[in-house]
């Protein structure tokens, strides 16, 4: 591979991370000022706490870019195992999903999505050769069984539906049987299904999607607001800062519908940018997932592209009424700081192949696949 289509690859990652981070700052300042003027008189409040856990951020890309892949495999399973631990502590400390760390929070489900990858993609490259036995995905799915679990504790339906699909991606990358994955998938609707018709406010989410006009002033208001936003927004947009549903209109506009806020500022334009930009990234992550001849790396790199367009892609269709609401982040965007610091250092350990991988392996026989 030539250097100028190695450094085209590695930039199809970087410049669309760098300017997800730059935009989805801006978009945390806009829409969470009315929120931060509500609750301590300050416009900047959730924009100051973001700007500490981006610090945070950086940090950590930084030592993850000095640190070796083979180091973050060999504690693959010590980190997952961690991760299980604190995900029900919340529970022990008078919360329904956060850990309170001073002034900032912390919640373990947005950990578990990135360490549960990490250890699926350890775990994957090492029964590669077994992986089309059903008994060989026994484990995952009970550690699965057993996330799935504590969820439901913290009422987290969201973070379970990231968590699966990701799941069913790497081991159909991975070369799982078709029939296996289609047994995985009808179990996973019925635990779906089992865990909507646990919860009454879940079969109400989905009276609400089937007809939000039903109550515009109750249970439907939230999502008819949503679809107000985007469509005033039309195709430019009303211009930066300049939306009106954000102002107590849109409930939530700073985290679970941000991407409305999104759409009502820059349009369709903005939307499709947004939508290009997690592209860009996913495929880009695929694409390196093929080149590389590392197992542990191709399946890390192609559930970390997976992790972020399964949330792009909950998180869009939550905004556009295509799915029943859940709270779910979009990266980058939503207040959120445990959200944001995951996200951010899965960029980064994802920058840290691309690199690896772009200007370290020796990449001739795959010449033809890039084409920049």
């Amino acid at each position: 591979m030539s250097s100028r289509k190695r450094y085209g690859l590695y930039l199809r990652i970087w410049l669309p991370g760098a300017a997800l981070i730059i935009l989805g700052s801006v978009f945390v300042l806009s829409a969470s000022s009315i929120y931060g003027i509500t609750i301590t008189g300050n416009p900047v409040y959730y924009f100051e706490k973001h700007l500490i856990w981006l610090a945070l951020g950086g940090i950590g890309v930084y030592l993850l870019n000095k640190t070796k892949i083979r180091h973050l495999e060999k504690y693959s399973f010590l980190l997952f195992v961690l991760s299980i631990i604190i995900l029900p502590l919340p529970k022990f400390f008078g919360s329904l999903r956060w850990i309170r760390l001073g002034p900032l929070s912390f919640q373990p489900a947005e950990l578990v999505k990135f360490t549960f990858i990490i250890y699926l993609a350890d775990y994957l490259s090492k029964k590669k050769t077994e992986i089309t036995n059903l008994k060989t995905l026994i484990v995952p799915i009970l550690f699965l069984a057993l996330i799935t679990g504590i969820l439901q504790m913290q009422k987290d339906i969201g973070t379970f539906v990231v968590i699966f699909f990701t799941f069913l991606l790497l081991i159909f990358l991975g070369g799982a049987k078709i029939k296996h994955i289609g047994i995985f998938t009808l179990t996973g609707i019925l635990i779906f299904v089992g865990l909507i018709l646990m919860f009454p406010y879940r079969i109400q989410r989905i009276k609400t999607y089937l007809n939000p006009s039903a109550d515009i002033q109750g249970t439907g208001y939230q999502t008819l607001q949503s679809l107000i936003a985007i469509g005033s927004g039309g195709i430019k947009g009303k211009g930066l800062g300049s939306g009106d549903r954000k102002l107590k209109f849109l409930p939530e506009a700073h985290k679970d519908y941000i991407y409305a806020v999104v759409g009502e500022e820059m349009g369709f334009i903005g939307t499709s940018c947004v939508l290009a930009l997690f592209a860009l990234i996913v495929f880009s992550s695929l694409t390196i997932s093929t080149l590389t001849s590392d197992n542990y790396i191709k399946f890390l790199t192609a559930g970390i592209g997976g992790l972020f367009g399964f949330q792009f892609l909950l998180h869009a269709s939550v905004v556009l009424n295509i799915i029943p609401a859940k709270g779910t982040t979009l990266p980058f965007f939503s207040v959120g700081g445990s959200s944001f610091l995951i996200n951010v250092l899965a960029l980064g350990v994802l920058l840290n192949i691309a690199r690896q991988v772009c200007f370290e392996e020796s990449l001739d026989d795959f010449d033809d696949l890039i084409k920049i």
